[in-house]
C-alpha cells in the first residue's frame, strides 16, 4: 500500500469523522514496509487501522471478516470513505487485535478437540467395516489434527500467552503479505518484544509490509519505521526520539523516583 485518503464526498458530521483527525485529514502516503501509528488512547488510531483494514478487504485473524462483523460498523463507514493506493495490490495477510488472538487460540482448541472426538466415533461406528471404510471416514480428521500440529505443534494453548502469540504469528506470515496489527505488544514481555521485531524484520525482506498501532518504545524503534504520531489532533510523521511515548519512558527509567513523588 502506497498510500490512503480520504474521500471529499463524505461529511464529517457523525462518528468516527467527528473525531479531531479527521477534521484535518486528506491523504498520508508512505515510503516504508514498516508503518507504525503512535499516540495517547481515544486519538483515532486504533479507527483508522481498522477502517484501512476493511477497506483493503484483509481478513481478521480472529477467524471473521471484518467488514461483516457487527462490531466494526464505524470502521465499515470510515473503509467507505477511504481510498487506497497500491504498488502491488494484495489481500494475503490479516488484521489482528491482541483480544482476536485469544479467541483464535481457543477456536483452534475447539477444532482441535471435535476432530479428536470424530475420530472416537468413527472408531465406534466402523468398527464392523473394512479398515478402507474407516479409513476413509478418518481422514479428514487426521488431516485437521496434522494440519495443527504442524502449524502450531502441540496447541497454542499448551503456551504460555507471549509464546503462544509468537508461534501463531509465524505460522501465518507469508511473503508479500500486508499485515495490520493493534498493539500487537499486549501479551509480550519485553525480550519476547524483540523476537516479534525479528520476525517483523525477517518479513519484510520477504515483501511483507506492516500497519502497527502501538504504545511500545521497543517497537517503535524498527529499523526503517516511519512514525506517525496522533498526539497533536492530526496526523503528523516524526522521529523516534520525538515520540512522546519514548521520551517519557527515557525520563521515568533515567529517574523513577522523580515521577513517583508527584503522583
Amino acid at each position: 500500500m502506497k498510500s490512503i485518503s480520504l474521500k471529499t464526498s463524505f461529511k464529517k458530521d457523525s462518528y468516527p469523522f467527528t473525531l479531531p483527525l479527521f477534521q484535518s485529514f486528506h491523504s498520508l502516503s508512505f515510503d516504508a514496509p514498516i508503518i507504525i501509528f503512535a499516540g495517547e488512547n481515544g486519538t483515532g488510531k486504533s479507527t483508522l487501522l481498522q477502517g484501512i483494514a476493511a477497506a483493503a478487504q484483509i481478513p481478521s485473524a480472529g477467524g471473521y471478516e471484518i467488514e461483516d462483523d457487527t462490531d466494526f460498523m464505524n470502521s465499515k463507514k470510515l473503509a467507505a470513505a477511504l481510498k487506497l493506493s497500491w504498488n502491488n495490490r494484495t489481500r494475503s495477510g490479516f488484521f489482528l487485535r491482541s483480544e482476536d488472538f485469544l479467541y483464535f487460540t481457543k477456536r483452534i482448541s475447539r477444532m482441535k478437540q471435535e476432530a479428536i472426538e470424530e475420530l472416537r466415533l468413527i472408531q465406534e461406528d466402523y468398527k464392523n467395516k473394512s479398515d478402507y471404510a474407516r479409513s476413509l471416514a478418518e481422514m479428514p480428521h487426521k488431516r485437521t489434527l496434522h494440519d495443527l500440529k504442524k502449524l502450531y505443534s502441540e496447541g497454542l494453548e499448551t503456551r504460555s500467552h507471549g509464546e503462544g502469540f509468537l508461534d501463531f504469528f509465524k505460522s501465518r506470515l507469508k511473503s508479500n503479505g500486508i499485515y495490520l496489527l493493534d498493539e500487537p505488544e499486549t501479551p509480550l514481555s519485553p525480550m519476547r518484544q524483540l523476537s516479534f521485531m525479528s520476525m517483523v524484520m525477517d518479513a519484510v525482506k520477504e515483501g511483507a509490509q506492516f500497519f502497527i498501532v502501538t504504545h511500545s518504545p521497543i517497537l517503535m524503534a524498527l529499523p526503517g519505521a516511519e512514525i506517525y504520531s496522533f498526539d497533536s489532533h492530526s496526523i503528523e510523521k516524526v522521529s523516534y526520539s520525538d515520540v512522546e511515548h519514548v521520551q517519557i519512558t527515557k525520563q521515568f527509567l533515567e529517574a523513577p523516583e522523580r515521577f513517583i513523588k508527584y503522583l
